[in-house]
């Protein structure tokens, strides 16, 4: 892990971090988080609840699942997601704060 002396976080987390904030920040995908933070939802309710087309949600839930963000469970012909960590939970709420 190698740091500069202007840096508190190992330039490769910074990629990593980078890439996660990036993935939450669209509007509709901040959604789906807040939406997932409150438990686990299955495809047809998150396309419901976020009032868009089965395509566009299944294009933003993948990109949050490739960033790690969400985790999916399948049954039978059923898709679930749920927010992997919770933190990430903490981590929207303070940006709330933050711009509030």
């Amino acid at each position: 892990m190698k740091t500069t002396e202007n840096t508190i976080i190992p330039e490769r987390e910074i990629a990593q971090l980078s890439e996660v904030i990036k993935a939450m920040s669209h509007p509709l995908r901040y959604k789906i988080i807040c939406l997932l933070g409150r438990g686990e939802m299955s495809m047809q309710h998150l396309v419901k609840a976020i009032n868009t087309s089965h395509s566009n949600a299944s294009q933003h839930l993948a990109l949050l699942q490739d960033s790690g963000l969400i985790l999916v469970r399948k049954v039978a012909s059923r898709v679930y997601y749920r927010i992997r960590d919770q933190r990430t939970l903490r981590l929207l709420e303070i940006s709330h704060h933050v711009l509030a």
